[in-house]
This record gives structure tokens, sequence and C-alpha cells, in this order.
């Protein structure tokens, strides 16, 4: 690298400027670090990708582009057609608030948002392999038509499946070949999505903003291989399964439109998401199954939990090791969460069972829950005392505290997914000491009345309750 350009310098450098990088390098420039941002394409540029799904408003909201959304003329998601556990087609009311998107907007939008919070943005602009340097990281780029180098503190991968650091991508799922392509008609029919299950795969269309149907296949790759289908004869399968899905029955007289694109849909994680001096995000990081139609849900998630990760680790050193365990085991966690629901979802559908798409991913049986505690008796609370199970216990686990990441006491319990440590707003570990001994409700309220108001009190006893972490103290004596 002896001959090229001395090149700027930042304390943050985020590779790829799709909704992960734009929303990372957004929250950081607000977190009052410098950033710099190397986007490849010029934009907006196509992207397969348009649902927006009602649960990533709140993170709209946090990075303060939810009203730009709202006003860029998006088409409101409201109703989907599902054909899905048998031949039955079923309306389904998906509210106003999703949301089908042009991809290559909504992303320029993201970028537009960082690049007005100070953002530096090199676009298009080539990163090649990063170099790790005792003070940092050296990125060569190829920007303007020159090559350069970017001198960064820390480096953040958001650069996709393909990535520029690199690492080892643990599948989590089977192998699964998305096909896709573009479509147009004479007059649109039916509501805004088609959700179909097939007997080769599943089926998914929905249509855009600018007046085109995009309609996606998700199959086996041995499908291709058995069929003997190549790049040129990829189109001819295409159609094929999109005449028999019943997607097509959006449009009258449709028609294709552009190429047809084969991509990988399969999931997985990377083995290690963050270092002390670099992260990786959105998929980068790990994918999820397009099932859920929640991927950009799922890259923004990774973005705001790792722009606090990242704020930690460089503002707050002492607190690395909690900040690198925080966004480890949020990966696993989403990544397990999500595999569990796509396998249960993919279990539902009865009329192919038997087929190998199916039986690869299905759920072979349900997990089994624990038992229910049972009702609430009226007088629990006022007259009985109840202390915390013996099985609960507190750990120390890495959460959000403002902006930076802190090991906090949480309250952990077979019944619980993860460790909980705060509930309404409140901090559980203070509160729940107080029922080791065992508590009435009375004696609830004097000893927890200077941390939360009786009926938040009595609302965080309830659900302690109903989780199976309370235990009745039986008074000596009794059989």
């Amino acid at each position: 690298m002896s001959g090229l350009d001395a090149g700027p310098r930042t304390e943050v450098c985020v590779v790829g400027g799709g909704s992960a990088g734009s929303a990372l390098a957004l929250r950081l420039a607000r977190m009052g670090h410098e950033v710099c941002l190397v986007e490849r394409h010029a934009f907006p540029r196509p992207q397969v990708g348009e649902a927006l799904t009602p649960g990533v408003w709140p993170q709209l909201e946090v990075l303060g582009v939810a009203d730009a959304v709202r006003s860029a003329g998006f088409l409101p998601a409201r109703e989907a057609l599902v054909r899905w556990e048998d031949a039955t087609a079923r309306p389904v009311r998906m509210g106003a608030d999703g949301l089908l998107v042009d991809r290559g907007r909504f992303d320029a939008l993201l970028l537009a948002a960082a690049a007005n919070a100070g953002v530096r943005v090199l676009q298009p602009a080539t990163a090649r392999r990063p170099v790790r340097t005792a003070e940092g990281w050296v990125v060569p780029l190829l920007h303007d038509g020159r090559e350069t180098r970017l001198r960064a503190r820390f480096l953040a991968d958001a650069g996709g499946r393909g990535g520029c650091l690199g690492g080892r991508k643990v599948p989590v799922s089977v192998s699964t070949l998305a096909l896709h392509g573009y479509w147009r008609g004479e007059q649109r029919q039916g509501p805004e999505t088609r959700v179909v299950a097939g007997a080769e795969g599943w089926y998914w269309g929905a249509h855009l903003p600018d007046g085109t149907f995009s309609a996606m296949a998700f199959v086996d790759p041995a499908l291709l291989r058995e069929r003997s289908v190549g790049r040129r004869s990829l189109e001819l399968l295409y159609r094929a399964l999109m005449e028999g899905s019943g997607l097509l029955e959006a449009w009258t007289a449709p028609r294709l439109v552009g190429a047809v694109h084969a991509r990988d849909a399969t999931c997985y994680r990377d083995e290690v998401p963050i270092e002390e001096d670099c992260i990786k995000v959105g998929e980068a990081s790990f994918s999820i199954d397009p099932l859920s139609s929640s991927g950009v849900q799922k890259a923004l998630q990774t973005a705001l939990s790792g722009a606090v990760a990242v704020h930690t680790l460089l503002v707050r050193p002492d607190s690395a090791a909690a900040a690198l365990r925080f966004y480890r085991e949020d990966q696993r966690d989403s990544v397990a969460r999500h595999a569990a629901w796509a396998a249960g979802y993919y279990g539902e559908h009865r009329a192919h069972a038997d087929r190998p798409f199916w039986k690869r991913r299905a759920a072979r049986g349900p997990m089994p829950s624990p038992p229910e505690p049972p009702p609430l008796p009226e007088d629990a609370l006022a007259h009985r005392r109840w202390r915390l199970a013996s099985d609960a216990i507190l750990v120390d686990t890495p959460c959000i505290v403002g902006d930076v990441i802190e090991l906090r006491g949480a309250l952990s319990h077979p019944r619980l997914a993860r460790p909980v440590a705060w509930l309404d707003g409140v901090e559980l570990a203070s509160l729940v000491e107080s029922l080791r001994e065992g508590l009435t409700l009375p004696q609830l309220a004097e000893a927890w009345a200077r941390r939360v108001p009786w009926r938040q009190g009595v609302g965080i006893l309830g659900w302690l309750y109903r989780q199976g972490l309370l235990t009745e103290v039986t008074p000596s004596g009794s059989p």
C-alpha cells in the first residue's frame, strides 16, 4: 500500500450503506462520534426486500426518520391473501402500519439522514479488504477514480452476506434459494401482498410503489439440480413455479419485466459478530428466514443495539466485556427465537407436509411448555405470604442503560427465555430481594413504597406469579 494516497482519518468507518449501515452511522453520529460511511453503489440502487412490518416504527422513531418515511409515498400494506395451512386462501388484515417500499428509495432516505447528521459519505466507493493495525484499521478505497486509504479507530461491517471482514458463517437453516422477478399487467387485482405454500416451496408477491409486482419463489437448491436448471433455463423454471403458485392472479395479462435472479436465502449467523475494534451488523451478522418479512426490522435492530455496543467500547473501555457479551448474546438469542418461530410456522402447512421441502423445515413437534400456575385466589395477595421461588436467582447481565451497556442484576429462572433486569421501567433486582423471606400485600406495599407506586407494585407481583416465580410460604406446622 506504499503507493497509495495517505487518505483521511475517522473514528468509525462503516462499510455498506444499506439499512443497517446507514442506521448505525446515523446513531453513532448523533452520539457524538466522527463517522465515515463507504458505499459501493450510487443510490437509489435496486434492492430486493420490500416489506416493512408494523414493528419497524419504534426503530424509525428512534432514528428520527419516521415522518420522512410516512411522507415518502410508499404503499400501505393493509391486507394479505394467505394460502398456507391448506388449499384455502384466507384474507389477513395487517392493520394500517405496514408498508411496501421501494428499498432503493428507503435506503437512500436513511443514508441522507445519516449525511445530515454529520456522517461523511463516500459514494460510490469500493472498500477492499481492511487491514488491522496497532492503531486501528486501514481500509483501502477506490473513490473518485483514485486509490486511497481510510484510517479508522473502529470498523463496522454492514456489507451484507459477503461483508468486508469475512469470518465463518454458521448455517442455522436448511439451504434455501430465492428466485425473484418483477411483473406488470393490464389491471391490478386483489390485496397488496400474497403468500402461498406449494409443493416445491412457498411464494411471496407484493405490489410496489412503481406499479410493478415483485414475485419470489423460495425453493430447495436441489430442485435446480434435479431439473438440470442452469443460468439460461432459470427463467423457464421461475415462470413454471409462478404459473402454478397463483401469485400472478394479482394482475390480468401478467408479463415478466426484466431478468430473473437467484439469491441465497439460507439463514446463518456469524461466529464472531463483534470484537473490541470491529462489529458486524445487518446480514453481515446474521440472516433470518424471509418467511417473517421482517428482514429490514432485524437489520435496524442490529444497528441500534450495535450502536450502543460500539459507543460503549469507544467511551467506556472498562465496560468492554459487558458490551461484547451483550451484542453476542443478543445475536444468538435473536437467531434462536426466529429459527424456532420459523420451524413452527413451516410445521403448520398440511397439504404438502410429506414433501422434502416441508419435512426438512418443519418443527418435529411442539416444544413442551411449563405448566401454568393456577389462578390467583382472591385473598392471595391480601392475606397469604409469598416468597421468590427457590430456583429464581439474580445474575449479572449486560443491559442498555442510557447510551451505554452496563452489568446489572437480572432475574433468571428456567421459565424465562432470558434474564429480566427491568419490568415496566423498574429494576427488578432491588425489589425481588425483599421477597426472599415472604411478604403479604400490605408488607409488600411498605417494602416497595419508596421504589414503585402501589398499583405498579401489584402489577409486578402479578407478573411474577404468572411466570411461576413465586412460592406460597406455608405456615409452620401445616401439613
